[in-house]
C-alpha cells in the first residue's frame, strides 16, 4: 500500500497510500473451556440419578464456574487492563498468560462506531476535609481536593476515554446516540475514586462544552449522576452491568 515498488524490503518510490492495521485476535472456543474455574461441587453421592442430572444440566454451569475468566468475571473490572486468559498455544500443551483488551471488547458488544479513543491518563492529587452542614448527622466532613487535577505518568488514578455513537435501530444512521465511555482503575478507596472521577468529569466537560452525550458507560459505583446541569439529560450506566447484558442477553 505504500509503494508499488520494493528492493530489498525497502520502498523506492512513495506513490502509496498510508494504512494502519488492527489485528483482533479472537477468544476461542477451546479459550472459554479452558478458562472455566470449577468450584468444589457438593456431594451428589447420596441423591438420586434424576437429580444429579437436572443439577449439571440447570445449576452446574451456572454456579459452579461463576466468576470465571470466560464466563466474565465483573470483580476483575476494578483494574481494565489486567484482565486475563490462560490462552493454550495451537500445536501443544503449553498455556500462555495473556491480557484481554476489555475496552476494545466492549466497543464491539455495544456496537460503538469509534470517533475518538484516547490513551490511559494519569492522576495525581492531595486532599482535604472540609465540613459539610448538608450531610447527615454521623458525617460531619467530605473529602475535596486540596488544589487541582494534576496529570503525572506515575499517577494513581487511571482514565481512558472512548467517544462515539451507536445506533439504537440497527442500520438507521439517523437513530444516533452520542456514546460517552469511560474507564478508569479503582483503587479499593470509594471515596478518594468517585472524588477523582467527579473531578475528572469536570476538567473533560469544561474541553467539551460543545459535546452533548446521550448515555455514559462507567466502570464502579459512582456519584456521576449528581453532575448533570440544568438541560442536560444524558443517563449513566454501569459497564459491567452492560458488558454482562451483552454478552449473555441474547436472543434465538
Amino acid at each position: 500500500m505504500n509503494s508499488s515498488d520494493w528492493k530489498d524490503g525497502k520502498p523506492i518510490s512513495r506513490d502509496g497510500l498510508s494504512h494502519t492495521f488492527k489485528y483482533l485476535r479472537l477468544e476461542s472456543y477451546e479459550d472459554a473451556l479452558n478458562n472455566l474455574a470449577l468450584r468444589t461441587s457438593p456431594d451428589l453421592s447420596a441423591t438420586g440419578e434424576d437429580f444429579r442430572r437436572d443439577y449439571m444440566l440447570k445449576y452446574w454451569l451456572d454456579f459452579e464456574t461463576k466468576g470465571s475468566p470466560s464466563l466474565l468475571n465483573i470483580e476483575t473490572f476494578d483494574d481494565p487492563t489486567d484482565y486475563r486468559l490462560n490462552i493454550k498455544t495451537p500445536g501443544t500443551d503449553e498455556y500462555t498468560d495473556r491480557a484481554v483488551d476489555l475496552v476494545e471488547t466492549f466497543n464491539w458488544l455495544i456496537g460503538l462506531h469509534v470517533e475518538h479513543l484516547d490513551r490511559w491518563r494519569s492522576f495525581d492529587a492531595k486532599f482535604k476535609r472540609e465540613p459539610d452542614p448538608e450531610l447527615p448527622k454521623d458525617e460531619t466532613t467530605r473529602l475535596i481536593l486540596e488544589g487541582k487535577l494534576t496529570e503525572s505518568d506515575a499517577g494513581k488514578w487511571r482514565f481512558r476515554k472512548v467517544e462515539g455513537y451507536t445506533l439504537t435501530t440497527p442500520g438507521d444512521d439517523t437513530s444516533r446516540e452520542k456514546t460517552l465511555v469511560i474507564w478508569r482503575a479503582l483503587t479499593g478507596n470509594l471515596e478518594e475514586d468517585n472524588l477523582m472521577l467527579d473531578e475528572w468529569f469536570r476538567k473533560y466537560r469544561l474541553s467539551t462544552q460543545d459535546s452533548e452525550f446521550d448515555v455514559i458507560y462507567v466502570n464502579g459505583s459512582n456519584n456521576l449522576p449528581n453532575l448533570r446541569q440544568e438541560g442536560e439529560s444524558w443517563k449513566v450506566r454501569l459497564l459491567e452491568e452492560a458488558f454482562h447484558q451483552a454478552m449473555w442477553d441474547v436472543e434465538g
